[in-house]
Order: C-alpha cells, then sequence, then structure tokens
C-alpha cells in the first residue's frame, strides 16, 4: 500500500468477541503492517489499554462485561492524558442515526458500519493514525 503513513511503527488495540470478525480484522492489520492485541472483551481490553501504548482502538459495540461505548468512556477519562486522546473507531453491524450521535457523544471518534470495504478501512485508519 502507497502513503505516507509508516504502520509498521503503529499499534492497534482489536476488541472483538466473534472469531470470524478476529480473523477478519487480523487479516487486513497484518495487510497494512499494524502490529496489534486482541481483546475478547471489555474488561480485557481495559487492562491491556492500562499497560500498553495504543495508537488507535478498533473496538465491536457490542461486547461481554464492558460494551464499547462504556469502554470509550472509560479510556476518555484515562488520568493519562495522551493515552485518553487515542483515536476510537467503533465496529457495528447495524446502527441507527441517534445510536450514531450517542457513541460519538461518550467519546468514539468514528463508527464503521460493518460490512465495510478494504478500502474503506483503510482510509478510516489513514485519518485516525496521521
Amino acid at each position: 500500500m502507497e502513503t505516507d503513513i509508516n504502520y509498521i511503527e503503529k499499534k492497534a488495540l482489536l476488541v472483538e468477541d466473534n472469531e470470524m470478525n478476529i480473523m477478519l480484522f487480523s487479516f487486513l492489520l497484518k495487510k497494512i503492517k499494524i502490529n496489534f492485541d486482541i481483546a475478547r472483551d471489555g474488561e480485557e481490553a481495559i487492562s491491556k489499554f492500562n499497560t500498553t501504548n495504543y495508537d488507535i482502538v478498533l473496538t465491536d459495540i457490542h461486547l461481554p462485561k464492558i460494551e464499547g461505548d462504556e469502554l470509550a468512556k472509560i479510556i476518555r477519562k484515562s488520568s493519562d492524558t495522551a493515552k485518553a486522546k487515542t483515536p476510537i473507531i467503533a465496529l457495528t453491524a447495524s446502527i441507527l442515526t441517534s445510536e450514531t450521535d450517542a457513541y460519538l457523544a461518550c467519546g468514539i471518534n468514528y463508527v464503521l458500519l460493518k460490512p465495510f470495504t478494504e478500502e474503506k478501512f483503510k482510509a478510516v485508519l489513514k485519518q485516525y493514525l496521521q
């Protein structure tokens, strides 16, 4: 992928509980050479987020233990102000306009509707990793 971003230096936290989606996102992230960790629920995501520096968080909305929107609120309240500003991209299959507004209000930067194209995924990453 021709770009001005060195993705190899970037690290993502993928928060997803569906194994098929984990395989898909892992494939896409590996393809553009972004390092990433996987959390399968909101509690695991908070634990990893608190102990590792990430350039971006990619989270499903519907998760076990702590939902994606609650995860965003927790991240935004981090005592580490740099970490609190980490871009958060929500990944969801169904959404209403009112839900999008609520997600953005709780600190999510962008809502990426599934299914999406590889080009759209790359464009969103590029936008938030510059």
